[in-house]
């Protein structure tokens, strides 16, 4: 009887999340040019949203949007500065989703770097989550106006706003405001994608550090936003010059692949869906080639990262060539094929290749650096190896735009639906209940307890960038000769942040 229960709602989950139509529509350019999809195997239809007259509404690499997960109806655009509605106007309060010196930082407020903003359903009465990460004014001081930091200017602070779709007669209100998540910690700029708790309603969001490869999870329900695990992997090292990269989970949420712009490598891990945390890494050197250009003579680029929709391909983006990744070919020399070299345009019009984004339609849509020309390249047939994908330069135009096509938005799979048992839960909830990690008095200048109820477990003491500093077994740990600051402590799979003042 109990089997036939999980059954049937196992099967009733997936029949809902099977309608999810919250990403029918993505904005790609200035002005809210979109695409969206018909539904059928055609392309998807492309229009501009706003007129091309001041006050002018720009989005760009860094930009997200949402829409009603039954009717596709698109409710909110955001550029990761300021949040819109779909006619153009600044939603209630709005405004200033960033510290007042990097609003005021462009001509136009809008983020300029790959996953400036993300939004999620909070719940399903009309609530949605929608993340910024971003720089403190202090750290903007700091690294920007006094050039701290040797030219390196890492983001600090990711911060999450909630949007009320049902106030103003349905034109939403931004009901509060630039909370915190994660402060005084060095953010990579880019890196930031959510996948669905294998519960299928909750989610789990990921933040990667910057100068390391170290990772933060977020456990994101309707109810609140919550720091659950902090890990990390000695390889790849990623640095700080960050302005392009890409994270991406693959079709069914069982992996993660992050890449960064600053050199040509490839992280990839199992991802538990259950319990958000990672396993089994694997680094993979992305191909280093010439390019068709006179300045930039090699390709050590790494720009954008995308599944195939039957995850048995990884394609990548650099500045000037696309390639495909089959991850579990032994052979290197089989496992990488070279999709496209050279620009997809005239030399003096190309804008460089972007991040990726798997379309609804099982199509993989390749964004732009920059520039303003009106077309993006496709890859039509994902699941196939080799050229067989169908690279198809330019195959989606926007003919109306005034303003030129750039990237797709951040947007993560709300088709993906629960996993029908997450041992050890289905097995034992109260015993994982009573596993909660306490860590007291929190703050202090000398000692930590630790109270948690598996015997012997290994304790794990991070710094703010994601540096393991110290391994016990004991449940007392002396910090009296370490920095003031904040540190993360991790056993199991529980992870509390703690201040040593």
């Amino acid at each position: 009887m109990k089997s036939t229960i999980i059954i049937l709602l196992t099967i009733l989950t997936y029949s809902v999340v099977a309608q999810n139509k919250s990403a029918y529509t993505f904005i790609w350019g200035g002005g809210g040019v979109f695409a969206r999809f018909a539904g059928d195997t055609s392309r998807p239809i492309t229009g501009q949203l706003y007129s091309n007259n001041p006050p002018y509404i720009i989005f760009s690499k860094g930009s997200s949007n949402i829409c009603d997960s039954s009717t596709s109806k698109l409710l909110m655009l955001s550029n990761g500065y300021v949040l819109y509605d779909t006619l153009g106007n600044i939603i209630e309060n709005g405004d200033s989703l960033v510290p007042q010196k990097i609003y005021a930082h462009n001509v136009f407020p809008i983020s300029g770097v790959t996953q400036g903003s993300l939004i999620l359903p909070k719940g399903s009465n009309g609530l949605y989550y929608l993340f910024t990460p971003t720089i403190s004014d202090s750290a903007y001081t700091f690294y920007v106006t006094n050039g701290g930091g040797g030219g390196a200017v890492p983001y600090d602070l990711l911060q999450y706003h909630v949007v009320d779709m049902n106030a103003n007669g349905g034109a939403g209100k931004v009901v509060q405001k630039n909370i915190p998540a994660l402060t005084n910690v060095k953010m990579s700029k880019v890196g930031m994608m959510a996948c669905r708790h294998a519960n299928g309603y909750d989610w789990w969001l990921v933040k990667q550090a910057a100068d390391t490869n170290m990772m933060y999870v977020f456990l994101v329900t309707a109810d609140t936003v919550i720091l659950k695990n902090v890990q990390g992997f000695s390889s790849p090292h990623f640095g700080y010059f960050d302005l392009v990269g890409q994270s991406c989970f693959s079709t069914d949420g069982s992996k993660y692949a992050y890449l960064q712009g600053d050199r040509p490598k490839l992280f990839v891990a199992d991802f538990d869906r259950c319990y958000g945390v990672f396993s089994n890494p694997r680094e993979f050197n992305i191909p280093v080639d010439s390019t068709t250009h006179p300045v930039w003579i090699l390709d050590s680029s790494a720009i954008g990262v995308c599944f195939s929709p039957n995850d048995k391909f990884i394609y990548i983006a650099q500045d000037f060539h696309i390639y495909q990744l089959e991850y579990n070919e032994p052979d290197s020399l089989l496992a990488w094929s070279k999709i496209k070299k050279g620009a997809d345009t005239i030399l003096s019009q190309f804008a460089k290749y972007g991040q990726l984004y798997k379309g609804l339609d099982g199509r993989i849509y390749i964004g732009k650096f920059g520039g303003s020309g009106i077309a993006n390249s496709v890859i039509d047939h994902p699941d196939l190896k080799g050229l067989a994908c169908g690279f198809c330069a330019r195959c989606l135009r926007c003919d109306t735009s005034g303003y030129g096509t750039t990237a797709p938005s951040n947007m993560p799979d709300f088709n993906l639906g629960a996993i029908a048992v997450c041992p050890p839960l289905g097995v034992n909830i109260i015993s994982r209940t009573q596993e909660e990690l306490e860590v007291y008095p929190n703050p202090t200048n000398t000692k930590f307890q630790i109270k948690y109820q598996i015997p012997n477990s290994k304790k794990e003491l991070f710094n703010s960038v994601g540096q393991l500093i110290f391994t016990t077994n004991k449940n007392e740990i002396d910090v009296s000769n370490y920095s003031k600051g904040v540190y993360y402590l991790r056993c199991g799979f529980q992870t509390k942040k703690i201040i040593i003042e």
